[in-house]
């Protein structure tokens, strides 16, 4: 008689089925970190591009328009006020239309309104050549030089630039022109903006100093402006709050607590038309 004998198999023992458990933790874990390593990452290398894309838009923005500051075109007339120092109000194009649609949204520039920093106000005439203000929009022919505008000043383009939260609680770069009817969201991202005046003392067609707005002794003779601008990242990328201290200017240094990449932009623009 043939005995078949059955070989009994040996299964994993209670320890070795927690080891393998705990190894396979391990690796779970180790998986896991690589991938919040590499996610994080890839946020903070999408934000900090995204952060210098805005910081030179703005920068170019505000250097574009500044620049005209001034511009008469072929106008006798002289801009009385290269700067928004007042109150501004509309005046009657050829065709019997305003040349401003919201004067109430101009006031006079400041130095360092609360936590935003500073604002600006900037003016030029309008004609075939130049015609648009800082929001796009378009001075209408009859309102232009050479236009057959009743008043010279119905070519003036004014144009503020300020910074405030939107709905959202996004830190951003505000313009109101001479044809927007509420000031537009022109830029995201940016906290502060500082502006300082390069003064000509001694008629040579150079600055001999740079100071704000409160200071500035005769504004006929300024000739360039400085501009600094805080510009941080839409998401927060650090894992926990990092205090840092950022200086737009001599006497503006901005501290901030919290988890998103700041970075400061400066340029000088050089008032070509009072030069």
């Amino acid at each position: 008689m043939r005995v078949i004998v059955m070989k009994r198999h040996a299964g994993l023992s209670l320890l070795e089925l927690l080891v393998a458990m705990i190894v396979g933790l391990f690796i779970t874990v180790g998986i896991s970190s690589i991938y919040v390593g590499n996610k994080r990452s890839s946020l903070t290398t999408n934000e900090l591009s995204q952060l210098q894309d805005n910081g030179r838009s703005v920068l170019q923005l505000l250097s574009d328009v500044i620049q005209h500051t001034a511009y008469t075109s072929t106008s006798i007339a002289p801009v009385e006020d290269m700067f928004i120092r007042g109150a501004v109000s509309t005046s009657v194009c050829s065709d019997g239309s305003d040349s401003v649609v919201n004067p109430s949204l101009f006031t006079a520039l400041k130095n360092n309104s609360g936590v935003f920093g500073d604002t600006i106000g900037v003016i030029y005439m309008g004609d075939g050549t130049l015609n648009t203000d800082c929001a796009a929009s378009v001075l209408p022919v009859p309102c232009r030089v050479g236009g057959g505008s009743a008043a010279t000043t119905a070519s003036r383009i004014y144009n503020y630039f300020s910074v405030k939260n939107n709905a959202d609680g996004v830190p951003v770069l505000m313009c109101a022109g001479s044809r927007t009817n509420t000031a537009q969201e022109v830029a995201e991202g940016v906290e502060n903006i500082q502006f300082t005046y390069g003064e000509d003392m001694n008629s040579d067609g150079t600055a001999d100093r740079y100071v704000n707005a409160d200071t500035v002794s005769n504004w006929s003779a300024v000739v360039s402006v400085n501009i600094a601008v805080l510009v941080r990242s839409l998401k927060p990328v650090a894992t926990t709050k990092v205090s840092r201290s950022y200086k737009l200017s001599e006497d503006t240094t901005v501290t901030r607590n919290d988890k998103y990449l700041r970075a400061v932009f400066t340029s000088t623009v050089l008032l070509r038309n009072v030069l």
